[in-house]
């Protein structure tokens, strides 16, 4: 997690890496507690929601619209949504239940928490079905968060590097055109996946005034780690992403850190390597 969360705030994280599934199933957790507890609770408990964002039904006719901006808008959501029931037994055989999109979408609202929370929302790249549900998602969690009298909430994003917060800032607040962000952010060069099938989520966050924040890791400082490790980094740099080098370096050295690196980040580390698509954004 690359950001703080403050108390009485909600923040989507999009396309953070959690725990995948086939058949396009996403895991997500809602948690109302700190970035490394959550990590903690990740690698040590299957207990957890899935919903689908069914690529293989048609959409609900009560939800379906050609209208981009109706999709935004509505509050009900086109998805089925599942618990998981862990089994801790020698057989390891998990159950699925049911769960109303409804309480789904108030256990994700975190509107009774006094602490806030971190929300992941998984997605494939290239899919505008993924993206048309992370931006109803958002719409219904922050409906909630209202009902509650607290709308408090962000939404950070995986596509756009730290270096230009200042542009989504500049979007968010109606200074420049999603264009003109797109340019400024270098979408093409350093992302480089559809910038249309984003929008929906964009234009929601900017009609409902929701925060976006940039997470990822600028390309130029990704570059020098690649080639000399973190010893390439300046302090100032590394400071940028760890602002609790102290907390961090505490963290680092539990086994549920370990785990998820070994289980998370370092296969998506290699696999990016493989394919050669680590440095070709500078």
């Amino acid at each position: 997690m690359k950001m703080t969360i403050t108390s009485r705030k909600i923040a989507l994280t999009l396309r953070i890496w959690l725990i995948l599934l086939p058949m396009k199933n996403i895991i997500i957790e809602a948690l109302s507690i700190g970035r490394r507890k959550v990590i903690n609770k990740a690698t040590t408990s299957m207990t957890g929601l899935i919903f689908s964002a069914r690529p293989w039904l048609l959409p609900d006719p009560a939800t379906a619209s050609n209208d981009s901006a109706d999709r935004r808008n509505t509050v009900n959501p086109s998805y089925i949504s599942y618990q998981i029931i862990p089994d801790g037994s020698k057989k390891l055989n998990p159950t699925l239940k049911p769960i109303s999109s409804s309480d789904l979408s108030k256990i994700f609202s975190m509107a009774k928490s006094k602490n806030g929370g971190a929300l992941w929302l998984g997605e494939h790249h290239n899919s505008a079905m993924d993206h048309d549900l992370q931006a109803n998602f958002i719409c219904c969690v922050h409906d909630e968060r209202n009902k509650g009298g607290d709308p408090k909430m962000a939404v950070g994003l995986e596509m756009v590097q730290v270096q230009f917060q200042p542009v989504l800032d500049a979007y968010v607040s109606g200074q420049i055109t999603s264009e003109e962000m797109r340019r400024r952010v270098e979408w093409d060069k350093r992302w480089s996946w559809p910038f249309e099938n984003y929008l929906n989520v964009f234009e929601t966050c900017r009609e409902l005034n929701i925060p976006l924040i940039a997470l990822n890791v600028d390309s130029e400082d990704l570059g020098l780690v690649e080639t000399g490790g973190f010893p390439a980094l300046h302090r100032e740099q590394i400071q940028k992403y760890i602002i609790d080098p102290s907390g961090f370096a505490e963290f680092a050295k539990t086994r549920y850190y370990k785990t998820y690196v070994d289980y998370v980040i370092s296969p998506s580390y290699d696999l990016h390597k493989e394919l050669g698509i680590l440095r070709t954004t500078i």
